[in-house]
């Protein structure tokens, strides 16, 4: 791909940048066969007579954009009230705003800003990271007129982490990928897209929420011991118990599943716009993916083994120096990281410091920013203490979820019309399908033609 090509000047970019929403809506559908594959027997059998054909750079560019691209700034259109002393008060209390952790817009949303997930994917080509999690907007609309339709290659271009040569060797005959996805999933001329999340940073910041709501997090596997000091339930800040298995199981696992499902939606979409098949799926073994067992190095993460819990699976804490988790050995231990949490809010650079270089969505920067209160003390205190006694009493943290979670996988890939052709009775694909290979394409479609 040349590196001076302008997405603006592309008529089917343009096109696919106008296709109707609920076109894209209605009619998303998993179409998995693509050029190149087979069903081997059964009443759909059937061998593609093309060769299988890799997504271009600005097919790619286009479908990560839409999955996890910066889109500008969120608007944080919340209350910045003090939280009260009063427990009775706190009942009647309009929130801070600042349980928010950054002021950066996605194209998919993320409980307080956080996005702690990354987009990782592999083609013919390598294996990559999408590194975004500190990427800053320029604008409150990043890509806001078709000019700036231009940037994105450069904006995938410039934060894309290339992690090794090759597409990523995920092992057929381990059980790693389940039987129905033999056939098709991660094969040559696929893009298989894997959203990660690191779900300890928002741990952190959803336990100084509680402690602002007055809540605070107690050991169920443990007689319902808090994992607090008393003394903050004896001076009246916090009050009501919400139990460690639930709190992880309920609301940072969901959390982190529904952060991939959004991703992966949104490349689905894409994917109709753009005429391109692929599908959404599970049936993939993460630990094995991800590089945890001796079946191969996967995308490459750090294991460790539990001292606490010898007999427990080595949890994915991250990638060193790329995609590195808020707990040892990334920080030296759970009150720095709880103090990089707040630091991203108030630190020199915070988002709600009025002489940080961060941009904000607001008119008057200092003088609004000024006037956003910060997190009480108490909170943070309570924030420590929560996950000190998770990491002192468990040996990890979280407790008894993954550090790392991959839920879902996204593929993308040129589909074979005729497949669609021979065995469906009525349109399987849309014109963007039909289309596809003549506007994006040229020369391979002349080529099919001769064949």
């Amino acid at each position: 791909m040349a590196d001076d090509i302008k997405l603006s000047e592309l008529e089917q970019v343009d096109e696919a940048f106008n296709f109707p929403l609920f076109d894209a809506i209605f009619n998303r559908r998993s179409r998995r066969f693509g050029l190149g594959m087979e069903i081997k027997e059964g009443p759909n059998k059937h061998k593609s007579q093309h060769q299988p054909l890799p997504l271009d750079e600005v097919e790619e560019a286009i479908l990560i954009a839409a999955g996890t691209g910066v889109s500008g700034l969120n608007l944080s259109d919340m209350p910045h009230t003090p939280r009260p002393d009063n427990l009775d008060a706190v009942q009647n209390w309009d929130g801070m705003c600042n349980t928010m952790v950054e002021h950066v817009g996605r194209t998919w949303a993320s409980p307080c800003g956080n996005h702690g997930t990354e987009l990782f994917y592999t083609n013919d080509e390598g294996v990559y990271l999408m590194k975004l999690r500190d990427v800053q907007p320029v604008h409150l609309q990043e890509v806001a007129s078709r000019s700036d339709r231009d940037r994105l290659l450069d904006f995938v271009r410039q934060n894309r982490i290339k992690l090794f040569d090759g597409r990523l060797d995920i092992p057929r005959n381990t059980g790693a990928i389940m039987s129905f996805n033999l056939w098709n999933a991660n094969m040559p001329g696929t893009t298989l897209f894997m959203p990660i999340t690191d779900i300890t940073e928002e741990m952190i910041n959803a336990v100084m929420l509680q402690a602002d709501l007055g809540q605070y997090v107690v050991d169920d596997r443990n007689n319902m011991r808090p994992c607090i000091d008393q003394r903050w339930i004896r001076e009246g800040w916090v009050d009501t118990p919400v139990p460690l298995s639930m709190f992880e199981s309920q609301m940072m696992l969901a959390t982190a599943g529904a952060e991939g499902a959004f991703i992966g939606h949104n490349i689905l979409l894409a994917e109709q716009a753009l005429g391109l098949g692929g599908w959404l799926y599970g049936g993939m073994t993460s630990f094995v993916v991800m590089g945890g067992t001796p079946t191969g190095r996967g995308l490459g993460f750090r294991f460790e083994s539990n001292p606490k819990n010898p007999n427990a699976f080595p949890a994915p804490i991250g990638i060193d120096g790329q995609f590195e988790t808020f707990r040892p050995p990334y920080y030296k231990d759970m009150d720095a990281a709880v103090d990089a949490v707040v630091a991203k809010k108030f630190g020199p650079n915070g988002t709600f410091n009025p002489f940080a270089k961060k941009p904000v969505p607001y008119k008057n920067r200092a003088d609004f920013l000024r006037q956003v209160p910060r997190t009480p003390e108490k909170t943070i205190q309570i924030a420590k203490e929560t996950c000190r006694y998770v990491w002192d009493t468990f040996g990890t943290f979280p407790a008894f979820a993954p550090p790392t979670v991959l839920y879902v996988y996204i593929q993308a890939q040129h589909i074979e019309l005729e497949f669609y052709d021979k065995y469906y009775d009525g349109p399987a694909y849309l014109k963007s399908h039909k289309e596809h290979m003549s506007k994006w394409h040229a020369g391979a479609a002349k080529m099919r033609k001769v064949a």
